[in-house]
């Protein structure tokens, strides 16, 4: 064991004596992670989507509904209603100029893209409801832009609240037309009662009756709750990228040392075929821990959250690192050269890191994506670490992602001793 630590020992010393090697794990990992961090995170705050309305019946009913809209999402700003100081609607000239909100303004900007979606309210929307009868309302939206989904959902779920009080006030009015007892004088009698239901489905709604008590485990400000979104993701991600690249280096390392002899005076000596892997291999897994160390306490500088288990969190890290290494060894004894160890490393980081959502989470790409993301192992590494940083989670919880890279590394090491050449 002595004779590996030794090898390891001294392959350490030398990577760590080049100031470049300094520059590449220390310097690059950390401005990368900052600029990306700062740029997916930096600014607090959700995000406000403009949405114009025309509310051509301008009543009660028609803000109530608004007013649902707004509930459903807090994001959104109604235009010209919730237009404020800063002109969020844009609707003020250059000359500081209110322009009119007519119908034909509505369609031009929403053709322009200037608000992601309309919504027309038709006169005599509350009348119709009142009645109980079908009012329509009229929704556009930019289809080629990602928002107006969120916009269509909030709308959607306002107009299934004001639905909920006009099914109550049909289903309560045919009730009493079927009951003997009841007996309207006319139909403005039958009006009447068809509307105070409606009104009552309306108050017990604005009353919220069945109500959902909750807490928050840990209150977080916008400014943090930015920093954990940004940097939760680009420390991981461009921590995990990192330690590739850095470890896919060995590759060019051991082609070089094979070309030098390095490796056939080291069988030369009392060494065993274990001792000298074991001690090359121990070399590059310290090297990517020293990088997910550096990266990740840039995190804890900015303030990132990375959870309760410190243990899980150091068994991913070195997880990972440990399969990055196997499959570096498993690549090495099929090159010949440094050009062909360069572009294969290259390649391959530039392959698995955003496959394996180092550059974005992959909580946004397609199903099948997300599938064939997790041919990466910066996929599995990923699954741990946002387990640990976004959902609280333990060792337990991580198990199943140490498990899948650690078996990668046992199946990477079999290939690598097995076709593994001094020359």
């Amino acid at each position: 064991m002595s004779k590996t630590l030794n090898i390891a020992f001294n392959d350490l010393r030398i990577f760590l004596s080049n100031a470049g090697n300094l520059f590449s794990i220390i310097v690059v990992p950390v401005v990368l992670t900052v600029i990306i961090g700062v740029s997916t995170g930096g600014s607090s705050g959700p995000e406000r989507l403009r949405v114009d309305v025309l509310d051509n019946d301008n009543s009660l009913l028609s803000a109530q509904f608004l007013s649902a809209v707004r509930e459903a999402n807090s994001a959104l700003v109604l235009c010209p209603m919730d237009n404020a100081d800063d002109d969020f609607c844009d609707l003020v000239s250059d000359r500081g100029e209110a322009a009119a909100f007519t119908p034909e303004l509505a369609d031009e900007r929403l053709n322009d893209q200037t608000s992601l979606a309309l919504i027309e309210i038709p006169s005599g929307y509350a009348e119709a409801l009142q009645a109980g009868e079908d009012a329509t309302i009229v929704y556009g939206s930019n289809e080629n832009i990602t928002a107006p989904n969120y916009i269509s959902q909030a709308v959607t779920a306002a107009a299934q609240e004001v639905g909920g009080a006009l099914v109550a006030a049909r289903v309560g009015t045919r009730i009493a037309d079927d009951f003997d007892a009841l007996e309207f004088d006319d139909e403005a009698d039958r009006a009447a009662f068809t509307e105070g239901v409606f009104n009552r489905a309306n108050d017990l709604r604005a009353d919220n009756p069945v109500q959902v008590d909750f807490h928050l485990t840990e209150a977080e400000d916008d400014e943090s709750s930015g920093v954990q979104n940004g940097f939760g993701q680009s420390v991981p991600g461009i921590g995990s990228m990192s330690v590739m690249f850095t470890i896919f280096t060995a590759l060019n390392v051991l082609v070089a040392e094979r070309k030098i002899w390095t490796l056939q005076r080291l069988v030369m000596m009392p060494l065993s075929t274990a001792q000298i892997l074991g001690g090359k291999i121990i070399t590059w897994v310290v090297i990517g821990m020293i990088q997910y160390i550096v990266v990740f306490i840039v995190g804890l500088v900015v303030g990132v959250n990375f959870g309760s288990d410190l243990v899980a969190l150091l068994l991913v890290m070195l997880a990972f690192s440990v399969c990055i290494t196997a499959l570096t060894f498993a690549l090495a004894p099929i090159l010949r050269t440094d050009a062909q160890a360069g572009s294969i490393g290259l390649l391959l980081g530039l392959t698995l890191a955003p496959l394996g959502g180092a550059w974005w989470p992959l909580d946004i790409v397609p199903d099948v994506m997300r599938i064939v993301g997790h041919l990466s192992p910066i996929a599995w590494a990923m699954d741990g670490f946002n387990s640990l940083i976004f959902y609280g989670g333990n060792l337990l919880t991580v198990l199943p992602s140490i498990g899948v890279l650690l078996l990668m590394a046992v199946v990477f090491f079999a290939f690598a001793v097995s076709r593994f050449r001094y020359q």
